[in-house]
């Protein structure tokens, strides 16, 4: 099974049963929703070098952000409501990985590299 299907497989929630038709992805911060997406959601997992790389870009660009020093462990490049976005995502140890931050990607002067790069595509339900 692809590493990127193994980790959102850990990460997510079914909403129904048989064939989900989306996935949850919980939050970090407690009481507040989780992100939920269908899974047509087209999507990539960030190498660890351009984990990094926008680790860097989102601490420049966001003063706050930095200020927080968490490092995510995982970044995911995702289309939510017909625009790209980054989805920081964090391991909560036995409670698994909670997403922390949602990042519009047109900020970043990286993504239409990295779209091209990932190809972005759906979870699909044989994944």
């Amino acid at each position: 099974m692809p590493r990127l299907a193994v980790l959102l497989l850990a990460a997510l929630t079914p909403l129904a049963n048989a064939q989900p038709a989306s996935f949850t992805v919980p939050s970090c911060v407690s009481g507040s929703p989780g992100l939920t997406l269908p899974v047509t959601t087209e999507q990539a997992m960030l190498d660890p070098g351009d984990r990094q790389r926008f680790q860097q870009a989102a601490e420049a660009r966001y003063p706050l952000y930095q200020r927080g020093g968490h490092v995510p462990a995982e970044v995911l490049l995702l289309r939510r409501g017909g625009r790209w976005v980054y989805v920081t995502l964090w391991r909560q140890g036995h409670r698994g990985t909670c997403f922390a931050a949602l990042f519009a990607a047109e900020r970043f002067d990286v993504t239409p590299a990295w779209l091209e790069k990932y190809r972005p595509a759906a979870m699909g339900r044989d994944d």
